[in-house]
């Protein structure tokens, strides 16, 4: 991948430094200068994080988008409620970067996504 998300792409997946939230806050501040704050959570726990995303402050900056941009937060969940997060990236068709257990960083598109068990995805734009 020649776009920026590229160098990404293979980092290890460590919590609480590098999970999906460390990740994300990571990205938003080197590419998009945006300082997201961190809080502590469980990230082995999925309801754990499913409670967090829903009830952290930090929500309220961001606003629903129906179609993603480069960017964008996207929430996903293998059922109803969210427990994973990552942003979108406009390279190769679309799709999100996001850093999980077992695998670290990856590009995903929407499609790969939902073979993996992400079959909600959410997406957000910072306001």
């Amino acid at each position: 991948m020649s776009h920026w998300a590229g160098r990404y792409v293979g980092d290890v997946w460590s919590s609480p430094d590098h999970d999906c939230w460390g990740f994300f806050r990571r990205v938003q501040k080197e590419q998009f200068n945006r300082d997201i704050p961190p809080f502590a959570v469980d990230a082995f726990s999925r309801r754990a994080c499913a409670q967090a995303v829903e009830s952290k402050p930090e929500r309220g900056n961001w606003l629903p988008a129906d179609a993603p941009r480069e960017g964008d937060a996207v929430l996903l969940a293998h059922a109803r409620h969210p427990s994973h997060v990552g942003l979108w990236v406009d390279a190769d068709g679309g799709g999100v970067l996001h850093c999980m257990r077992g695998a670290g960083v990856v590009f995903q598109s929407v499609a790969q996504l939902k073979v993996s068990g992400w079959g909600h995805l959410e997406f957000y734009r910072h306001v």
